[in-house]
């Protein structure tokens, strides 16, 4: 059984006589234990989609069942209950200004009428798992942005939830502690077990923690899979945009000076650490006799996992081409032709 199981669900937004379709028949399936993201453009719907895991948007159609309960289907009551178990993190953390560290934290427990002692201990504790632990009685004016953003999960994790999801957690960070919350999320998922859904419309973000991805593009789901299965060979134009644009900086549209490049076969090469010790493409110059034109040229963390992709420009010669392409894969390298 699917920890979250998305069928078929569509959203329709209504404003007067205005219909907007912000999400139509999404089938996705989440397993306990993932970090599985949602990524696009923005306006592509992603935000919407994760709101309505935990039902704070209702679908127009469709069904949302998580952990064998289908959300639809319950009362107001039960869906608050459902809820406590569906934490959520935010790009602008949402804290209580009025609120230091630990009282932000006990919050939630309160709420529940968990004991001030009690829900105390419980905040301290979480100060500690987020490395906060001198923080307790900082207010948020008096933290940085990363430091509230770590208060936020904590303040999440107070209700020992099973699902955390985070909408745009790491956008208004800078890269540096962008990476510290990710690796914080990381570390949270392993030692708590949880489940995590990260929506967000950086790339990089995917490929650090994230073992399963979905593409939306204009409220469809058009590409979703393994994220080292994705990045080595993207099938839809809009996860060819998102890899290009943030490993390669090309703008959202691809149009670089490698599009007007008519003569010759383009193709993209992805390569990890253990396939990278020979100079490949030097070697098969040589081998050749052949010119080949580097076109393109990075390398990126996907999962742990030092990649590195080239997009190269090859002879016109068809036979020579294949020639190529048979002696890069023998070498253990992905290879696709790269279509614009």
């Amino acid at each position: 059984m699917s920890e979250i199981e998305v069928r078929h669900l569509s959203k329709t937004f209504t404003q007067k006589d205005l219909k907007v379709d912000a999400l139509s028949d999404i089938n996705i399936n989440i397993e306990k234990g993932d970090i599985y993201g949602i990524i696009g453009m923005s306006g592509a719907g992603k935000s919407t989609l994760v709101r309505c895991l935990n039902y704070l948007e209702r679908p127009t159609d469709g069904q949302v069942i998580v952990r064998g309960q289908e959300m639809g289907a319950l009362s107001e009551k039960e869906l608050r209950q459902a809820r406590m178990k569906i934490a959520m993190i935010f790009q602008s953390f949402n804290l209580l200004q009025q609120k230091n560290a630990v009282e932000n934290i006990s919050f939630p427990l309160r709420i529940q009428g968990t004991p001030k002692k009690e829900a105390k201990a419980r905040a301290k504790e979480l100060l500690r798992t987020v490395g906060l632990s001198d923080k307790a009685k900082s207010y948020p004016s008096q933290l940085s942005g990363g430091q509230q953003q770590r208060v936020a999960i904590a303040r999440a994790l107070a209700c020992d939830p099973d699902i955390l999801l985070c909408d745009e957690a790491t956008s208004a960070l800078d890269p540096q502690t962008t990476d510290q919350i990710l690796d914080l999320i990381k570390e949270i998922n392993e030692s708590l077990h949880l489940t995590i859904v990260i929506i967000t419309h950086q790339m990089s973000v995917i490929q650090k923690i994230c073992n399963r991805v979905a593409i939306i593009e204009n409220g469809h789901l058009v590409e979703e899979g393994r994220v080292e299965d994705i990045f080595n060979h993207p099938k839809s134009r809009a996860a060819r945009e998102l890899i290009f644009r943030e490993v390669h900086g090309d703008p959202p549209t691809l149009q670089s000076p490698i599009d007007e490049i008519t003569e010759g076969t383009k193709i993209r090469i992805v390569f990890t650490a253990n396939s990278a010790f020979e100079p490949v493409v030097s070697n098969m110059i040589l081998k050749f006799g052949q010119p080949v034109n580097i076109l393109r040229a990075n390398t990126r963390n996907v999962g742990g996992v030092a990649k590195g992709d080239m997009i190269l420009q090859l002879p016109v010669d068809r036979e020579t081409r294949l020639q190529m392409e048979d002696y890069l894969k023998e070498r253990g390298l992905e290879v696709e032709e790269v279509t614009t």
